[in-house]
Order: C-alpha cells, then structure tokens, then sequence
C-alpha cells in the first residue's frame, strides 16, 4: 500500500511539474481585451459572453469547493500535528514518544488519507485547467500558485517526513534508555520542523484558492 501510494503521489506531482510551465505561458497569452465584454448600445452584454459565463460558473463553483474542501483537511491534519501531536509528545519520555510515532506515522496511509491528499491534488489541477481553457486570468494565476503551495507540501512529505517515518518504523527497538534517546533525537527536530514548513505551505494553498473563488476573472 505505501510503496503504491508513493508512487502514485510522485506521478501526480510530476505531471505538476510539467503542467505548471504551460499553464504560465498559457496565461500570458490570455486576451485581456476578449475577457472584458464590449458593451452594447444599450448597455448589456453580448447574450453569448453571458452565456458563457452561466455555463462556467457552476464548474468553477464546484471545483473550487472541492479544492478547498479537501486541500483544507490537509492543512487541518498537518496543522493538528504541529499544534497538539507534536508539543504533546514532546512532554512524554523517549520510549513513549517513539512508540507511539512508529503507531501514528504508521496508520497515516490508510485509504480515506489517501482520497482526501491525491483528491485535492487532482481538484486543484482540475481548477487550473478549466481557468486556462476559460481564459479566467485571476483564476489562472491564484489557482497556478494555491497547486505550487500544494505540490511543495507533497514535495517536502515525499523527501523529508517520509523518510524520517519509515527510518523509526523500520528501526529496531532500542534495549536501552541510551538508544531510544538517540532513536528520537534522529527523528523529532527535523520532522517537526519540516511539518511546520508544509504546515505553512497548505494553509497558503487553501487561502489562496479561497481568494480565486472570491475574486471575480
């Protein structure tokens, strides 16, 4: 299951990657001029640029909400463990502290983690398409920098938390105070610390979303 979920996130993330350069070139090739309706003599819109708008509208609503929803989650798991997990562990004894680590960072991959982390990835790519193919500009540009907070947050995930987790879980369990100490001192500053960092980075992803469906293309 964890090799599969690794896998499947790396893929993900590396189709970000690719995507993120082509949605900037694609915005700047966006007709700002097209984008503001030419008034007619009666002052209403073009039928057909209202039109447009009706039928995009849900879509955006929908997409927005979903990357809100589940990006939000993220950043309130994240954010539980930098504000409650980690200050109340750090109280504990060495021996309890790994344990229970080794059981936490353990049960993370369970399915429901898996649909919400890979939901909001795909939501928010799914949100920046739309934009470009809508040629949206405010959305194109807040929803291109809410999915690079995002794929940062997987990427530190990928490269700094999840290696420390699977270096304690697969760790043989000391047989003296001395090594559990060492056991933790090798975990516990460095996650921490790279889990306040993606901490940071989802909330500015889910606030930056939350300002492109607020914002008005």
């Amino acid at each position: 299951m964890n090799g599969l979920y690794t896998g499947f996130r790396a893929v993900l993330v590396t189709l970000c990657m690719l995507l993120i350069p082509s949605i900037a070139l694609a915005s700047d090739h966006v007709p700002h001029s097209e984008l503001n309706a030419v008034a007619l003599h009666d002052g209403s819109l073009p039928v057909q640029n209202v039109q447009d708008r009706d039928n995009e509208s849900p879509l955006f609503k929908v997409l927005a909400g979903l990357s809100i929803l589940t990006t939000g989650m993220m950043a309130g798991i994240v954010f539980a463990y930098a504000n409650s997990v980690m200050p109340g562990l750090r109280k504990s004894d060495d021996r309890t502290f790994v344990l229970a680590i080794r059981h936490l960072t353990s049960s993370v991959a369970n399915p429901l983690f898996l649909v919400i982390s890979n939901g909001a990835l795909i939501a928010q790519i799914g949100f920046v398409v739309v934009a470009v193919s809508s040629q949206h500009f405010n959305q194109i540009l807040l929803g291109s920098i809410a999915l690079t907070f995002y794929i940062a947050t997987l990427l530190i995930t990928f490269l700094g938390n999840l290696p420390l987790n699977k270096a304690i879980i697969s760790a043989e369990l000391p047989t003296s105070a001395t090594t559990w100490n060492e056991l933790r001192i090798r975990f516990e500053s460095r996650w921490t610390m790279l889990n306040n960092v993606r901490t940071m980075t989802c909330i500015l992803s889910v606030s930056t979303l939350i300002l492109a469906l607020l914002i008005q293309s």
